[in-house]
């Protein structure tokens, strides 16, 4: 049952209350329609859960606090969560920096070190004596023989992936594989690198498909 007002709706589910605020109405109008609602089905005793969604409205701290001291007024409703679909620019980078896909075609030559905040797909090779760095995954369609370094805040679910995946230095977090005079990394053709309870495997894409944690379609969702 759906119970429409003017500053806020309210709808019950089965652990509780989920509330969602107007955004177009003011602050004050939905501060004062929360607390006539809660006061009017105000049960004697219990525990109730609020969940209360604020929309595109955005919550500062004062806007926390003042919906948290109308809801401690009633004390048998408690805030279980406390929503927005608005944040500031330096909370969005925390949360979805990692998740932000980039583009780049062309090759990568040697002397070239290409940043990114997010993970990248790149449409060409890596050379040796280059590098590519990036907060989130790497996709390379073309020959990864360069260095490679997802993950590098210390995300650890970053993936590395390659038409052809022949790196001379790879790393993942704070993981790392490097060749050296003696052994080189494996040559692999659709390879992908990813992160294990051992550390860093390397295989061909075909065999973790299903495994990945951070799939192409994945990232071109979250955009």
């Amino acid at each position: 049952m759906m119970e429409r007002k003017r500053h806020i709706t309210i709808k019950g589910h089965r652990n509780g209350i989920a509330i969602h605020f107007n955004p177009r109405s003011g602050i004050d109008e939905v501060l004062g329609e929360l607390e006539a609602t809660l006061q009017e089905m105000e049960p004697p005793s219990g525990q109730i859960a609020l969940k209360l969604h604020a929309g595109t409205r955005y919550i500062d701290e004062e806007l926390s606090r003042q919906i948290r001291e109308v809801v401690a007024r009633h004390g048998v409703f408690y805030i279980e969560e406390l929503s927005s679909e608005v944040m500031l620019t330096e909370e969005a980078k925390a949360t979805y920096g990692k998740k932000t896909f980039h583009y780049h075609s062309g090759t990568i030559r040697s002397g070239q070190v290409l940043d990114f905040d997010g993970s990248v797909l790149i449409i060409g090779d890596i050379n040796p004596g280059s590098e590519v760095r990036a907060t989130g995954s790497i996709y390379c369609l073309g020959t990864i023989r360069g260095n490679v370094r997802a993950g590098v805040e210390g995300w650890e679910e970053a993936v590395i992936t390659a038409s052809l995946l022949h790196p001379k230095f790879l790393a993942i977090g704070e993981h790392v594989l490097t060749s050296d005079d003696d052994e080189e990394l494996p040559e692999i053709e659709m390879g992908c690198a990813y992160q294990t309870n051992q550390g860093i495997e390397m295989t061909r894409l075909r065999q973790i498909m299903t495994g990945l944690k951070d799939a192409y379609a994945m990232e071109l969702q979250r955009g």
